[in-house]
């Protein structure tokens, strides 16, 4: 049977698809400017009373949090994406999201106690990290319940462009609303648009069998093994999740614990820094995720416009390069900027150019990684493979950002810097030259 060309698939008259494509550009774009806010927020909130270097840990346990919940609850994700309607998980999870980040944020706002406004955002950390563990499997494996077989390139090529254009405003509204207003309207923000993107998906229809056995431990436990038990009988996909593991662990705390930190702490104590006269620090930021994701929209929509290709073991070993290398730039320049060998307009300056680079590499290895995913692994199967990869890839996370946090308190932050740019060289060397990452 003919197939269409990937020019000829126009994946937008899908209702289900742009459903799920303008859902998610809802509530993630209101999700990064809170992910960005609440980071700072605990620093700036903390600082004034612990210090730097507790207002750092607590920081870092804030992340930790998250991602233990995430790492625990997604396999249970898994399990519930295979039996229930994803899209009803969907809706439901973004209910609950957003009520409850409405609530938090007018605790937060009406209460003095310091030590109270902590408490209330590590609860509303531990609801949110619990749904966002069931989300992700629904969310993740339902693409390919609702596009058909030529349209999977183009619509993941959609959904990581779109996931780059949404940081884009995301970041600027960061840049704007940060600076500018009281962080309770990002609370609002945040939980308003979580409750539109629920009623957005609660529109989505498809067929799938559901189950009414009961869930239970034995039954997560069971699907868990299956799921890694169809992982390792595919041996190239394994090593991807096996390399994304730890290159994970060494990339996160660079971006999740380091770079607030020198925000915070150093860029905002400089008396003089480029283009200070329109940029506060927190703007900066934004200014340099923007660039990172206006690279990514970019490689998207090249990648969009290809036909898939049977193989892709070569270019996605040419695209880790592409995808390391820049972070590594990144460690050196502040290790240098620490130790007083390069300025700070200087370091900005590189920092930015890198991050444009990252953003090509980025999109570059994960959509075909996504196309591989999508197209090997069981309809059947998907949520609670996703869910396993996801574990798998992400497990590290979570003791990274407290791992990162603890090094920079206790010893410094180019010591953090030192320790992820040696382990990423290494991780990327590990994959190149490994016979599996040839079999992709």
């Amino acid at each position: 049977m003919e197939t269409r060309s990937a020019k000829q698939v126009h994946v937008f008259r899908n209702r289900n698809f742009a459903l799920l494509f303008w859902g998610i550009l809802v509530s993630n774009v209101a999700h990064i400017l809170f992910s960005f806010a609440i980071s700072y927020f605990i620093l700036e909130i903390s600082s004034t009373t612990y210090g730097e270097a507790t207002a750092t840990l607590i920081q870092s346990a804030y992340l930790a949090v998250n991602g233990v919940i995430l790492l625990v609850l997604t396999p249970l994700g898994g399990v519930l994406a295979d039996r229930w309607n994803k899209a009803k998980i969907m809706y439901v999870t973004d209910f609950i999201r957003g009520g409850t980040i409405l609530v938090a944020g007018a605790f937060v706002f009406l209460n003095p106690s310091l030590t109270g406004d902590l408490i209330a955002l590590f609860l509303m950390n531990i609801i949110l990290s619990v749904n966002a563990g069931i989300f992700g499997p629904a969310s993740s494996s339902l693409l390919r319940f609702i596009v058909e077989d030529d349209e999977i390139q183009q619509a993941s090529s959609y959904l990581q462009g779109s996931a780059n254009f949404q940081s884009i405003i995301g970041l600027i509204l960061c840049g704007i609303i940060y600076a500018n207003v009281d962080m309770v309207w990002i609370f609002v923000i945040n939980g308003i648009a979580y409750l539109l993107s629920a009623v957005t998906e609660l529109f989505i229809r498809y067929e799938q069998k559901t189950t009414t056995e009961k869930i239970s431990l034995r039954s997560v436990l069971v699907d868990t093994k299956d799921g890694m038990k169809y992982l390792y009988s595919q041996k190239a996909v394994l090593v991807i999740l096996v390399m994304a593991l730890f290159l994970n662990f060494f990339f996160n705390p660079i971006f999740a614990v380091g770079f607030p930190n020198f925000i915070q702490f150093r860029l905002a104590e400089e008396p003089t820094y480029l283009f200070q006269s329109f940029l506060s620090p927190t703007a900066w930021v934004s200014a340099i995720e923007i660039i990172f994701s206006i690279a990514a929209v970019v490689m998207a929509m090249i990648i969009s416009s290809r036909p898939p290709r049977e193989k892709q073991g070569k270019r996605l070993k040419f695209t880790l390069g592409a995808l390391s290398l820049p972070a590594v730039v990144i460690a050196v320049t502040l290790v240098l900027y620490y130790n007083n060998r390069l300025g700070i307009d200087a370091t900005l300056l590189i920092i930015a150019g890198s991050m444009f680079l990252l953003g090509l590499g980025n999109v570059a290895f994960n959509i075909p990684v996504s196309v591989i995913m999508q197209q090997r692994v069981d309809k059947a199967m998907l949520g609670k493979v996703s869910s396993v990869s996801n574990v798998i890839s992400m497990g590290l996370i979570p003791f990274s950002s407290l791992l990162g946090g603890l090094i920079i308190s206790k010893i410094s932050p180019s010591a953090l810097y030192v320790v992820c740019a040696a382990g990423m060289v290494l991780v990327s060397t590990w994959y190149i030259l490994h016979p599996r990452a040839n079999e992709i």
